[in-house]
């Protein structure tokens, strides 16, 4: 892939001297993007994979707030308020951003009509999943979040129909809870089979269940 097959993705279109200052930015798995407090170098416009985006309470409880494919961008609140990163931004897949340096952003598109209507379009966005995410974590029950959580992630083939153990405590932490409690959610919908814990970690039985039990919250 070139810039200008990404472009063409964003279906945005740029004069060539622009274009030419253009980078892609590539992320492994598991990889941090962006960190709460640094500074912010320019826009990240999400091309291939998909990452998620983590809060923490003053607790120091990390809070899920959503999982991000394409279109996807990061960057524009900071810039828009000139203030540093406000959210943890970890690779969910590998990520490949096309990335706009800050000072061609305030050179060149500033005031560009056409790229502000799509940054504002991105964080009107934003605005509405950090309502639903904040809303959620609030006020649903445990097993409403972990179903939620489930139903987010059931795209990704890695998942398929088994969840390893050994993520519950990382699970419990995205969705403000305990690994106690999640024990206990799980042990409820065993005794409902709507889940089975087998030796390879948990297998989804009841799908539909989980959907229903997500009350169609997403955390995207």
């Amino acid at each position: 892939m070139n810039i200008n097959d990404a472009l063409k993705k964003w279906k945005v279109s740029f004069p060539k001297e622009i274009a030419n200052k253009l980078t892609f930015r590539i992320y492994k798995q598991g990889e941090s993007i962006l960190q709460t407090g640094s500074a912010i170098d320019g826009l990240y416009l999400l091309v291939e994979g998909r990452y998620y985006v983590t809060t923490k309470e003053v607790t120091g409880k990390e809070l899920l707030l959503r999982y991000c494919n394409p279109p996807a961008i990061l960057g524009d609140i900071e810039i828009f308020q000139s203030c540093s990163v406000q959210s943890d931004c970890i690779a969910d897949r590998a990520c490949v951003f096309l990335f706009i340096p800050l000072t061609v952003y305030q050179t060149h598109l500033q005031y560009d009509g056409a790229f502000s209507q799509l940054l504002l379009k991105e964080l009107t966005f934003k605005l509405q999943t950090c309502t639903i995410s904040s809303r959620v974590n609030a006020l649903a029950a445990v097993s409403t979040r972990f179903a939620a959580y489930l139903c987010t992630i059931a795209s990704d083939t890695q998942f398929q129909h088994y969840m390893s153990t050994t993520n519950l405590n990382d699970i419990a932490s995205l969705i403000g809870t305990t690994k106690r409690h999640l024990n206990r959610v799980l042990k409820d919908w065993a005794n409902l089979n709507i889940v089975e814990r087998t030796d390879e970690g948990i297998r989804i039985l009841d799908w539909s269940q989980i959907e229903a039990l997500s009350e169609n919250v997403r955390y995207e």
